[in-house]
């Protein structure tokens, strides 16, 4: 399977229903979903060049988009956040499990975590957008 297909097959097998919010491929969110919900908005993989066997680093960007019909800050995005770190980059270190679709996570951390807020004329947008960073390699 192709490693870009693999990996947003591991993260929806990995995130949902564990997190409690809707994930969605990007520009997938029907048109009326509620709020929070999680996009998959990218992935970006490139080979590693000078190794003895083939590897990849993956970037895979999630974000986490809440709304309020009033201005309450961004709490409950970042807690989504935090249920989403503790499966995809735990403190333990154990990667999500990508084996069935024929890749080997080796290495995940957090590249980056960015809020950014924005208003609707309906609602306030609340969002954190993250970054996780892998190393990956066929079986």
């Amino acid at each position: 399977m192709d490693l870009s297909k693999a990996l947003k097959a591991g993260y929806f097998q990995a995130l949902y229903p564990e997190i409690g919010v809707p994930i969605y491929d990007a520009f997938s969110i029907p048109e009326m979903a509620p709020y929070p919900y999680v996009i998959i908005s990218s992935i970006t993989t490139s080979e590693i060049a000078n190794t003895s066997c083939k590897k990849f680093n993956a970037d895979v960007t999630l974000d986490i988009v809440t709304g309020f019909t009033r201005p309450t800050g961004m709490d409950q995005a970042f807690d989504i956040a935090e249920d989403i770190e503790a499966i995809i980059n735990p403190t333990n270190k154990v990667d999500i499990n990508i084996t069935a679709y024929g890749w080997k996570i080796g290495n995940t951390n957090l590249a980056t975590s960015d809020s950014v807020q924005l208003r609707t004329s309906e609602y306030w947008i609340y969002r954190n957008v993250r970054t996780y960073s892998h190393i990956v390699v066929p079986l």
